[in-house]
């Protein structure tokens, strides 16, 4: 209890929270807080990390997972623009696609990182999880490479490795439109 962190899941209410703006403070919702300062969702809309977007077409998008596994290079993580929280919240159509592309980067971690296969894995609201914003994972797999779910040995990856992992990726990966801005 002593860690400051909430451990009840959002709720389907919007909470009001006072948070910090400027020199002031103002008033939100918790759903226009998550949505406005989502990570995931600035990436999604192209308003950062262009360069770290290996696929994108309309409605999903595909970025190296932020903390990279020494022994599985490449972790990716294929995720809707528009920002849903729960696996079970996503629209069908919308749902398709997000596992069609997963299909689709199974395959090309092993053009652009040699993997022998992969491990694919999607969370709903697990302890310690910082962002809510449905995503799945592709973890490409090597011939002994030791793989655990979590790994403590994980770790954050500079960005020019996450945008290295991304142009091998972007290029594994035929028909997806390039991000705006890229070479």
């Amino acid at each position: 209890m002593g860690s400051g962190k909430s451990r009840c899941p959002p709720g389907p209410w919007p909470a009001r929270i006072v948070v910090p703006v400027g020199q002031g403070w103002r008033e939100v919702t918790s759903e226009v807080l998550r949505v406005s300062d989502c990570a995931f969702c600035r990436i999604g809309r192209g308003e950062i990390d262009d360069d770290l977007v290996a696929y994108r077409s309309e409605n999903v998008f595909v970025v190296p997972a932020l903390k990279q596994r020494q022994n599985n290079p490449g972790h990716a993580l294929v995720l809707p623009v528009s920002h849903v929280t729960g696996l079970y919240d996503v629209p069908v159509d919308l749902l398709h696609e997000i596992f069609e592309v997963t299909a689709r980067v199974t395959s090309a971690v092993k053009d652009a990182y040699g993997a022998v296969g992969s491990t694919v894995t999607q969370n709903n609201y697990i302890p310690g999880q910082v962002l809510h914003h449905v995503h799945v994972h592709v973890v490409p797999r090597f011939e002994d490479d030791g793989f655990r779910m979590p790994d403590p040995q994980s770790c954050e990856a500079p960005w020019d490795v996450r945008r290295a992992r991304a142009v091998a990726l972007r290029k594994a990966l035929p028909g997806g439109r390039r991000p705006p801005g890229s070479c």
